[in-house]
């Protein structure tokens, strides 16, 4: 998942047992990159201002989906 700053997306907070807890609609406002073990590990992470919640939280890339233009 390759988003960038202002992108909209669909945010997901998980369980510890992947099962969905919330989810919802928000903008990307800012992202990091993570790596872990020297570099061997690499992920980003998303900060999101949540439309419903009107905060912005950080998810791991796997927890965002990009949302597409529905222009016709």
């Amino acid at each position: 998942m390759s988003a960038k700053v202002g992108d909209l997306v669909k945010w997901y907070e998980l369980y510890a047992d992947q099962i969905v807890k919330d989810a919802g609609t928000g903008v990307v406002m800012n992202v990091r990159n993570i790596n872990y073990y020297d570099g061997s590990y690499k992920n980003k992470i998303y900060d999101v201002y949540r439309f419903q919640r009107s905060d912005i939280h950080a998810f791991i890339d796997y927890n965002i989906e990009k949302l597409e233009d529905q222009n016709v």
